[in-house]
């Protein structure tokens, strides 16, 4: 039987590499939407993204890409409505 203390350094290294693989997750889906953003504004989101400390954060980044990218879409839309 594992030791109370094992089972315990096991659980914290398990926790540890969940929020580590959806950090990780969250990054490569963040480093996907920003290459759908216009090329004049990636260079802000790449920044944004070296500069976030958190999922929060990320998260927070995921939320304004988009907004973004549906801002882009909403104005190729209007620019085609009018041709």
């Amino acid at each position: 039987m594992v030791s109370e203390k094992i089972k315990q350094v096991l659980d914290e290294v398990q926790a540890q590499l969940k929020r580590d693989s959806k950090y990780i997750e969250l990054v490569s889906t963040v480093e996907y939407l920003i290459e759908l953003v216009e090329p004049s504004k990636r260079d802000m989101f790449k920044e944004a993204l070296e500069n976030a400390e958190t999922i929060e954060d990320v998260n927070e980044l995921i939320k304004a890409l988009k907004l973004q990218i549906g801002a882009q879409g909403a104005k190729k839309y209007a620019l085609m409505q009018q041709l």
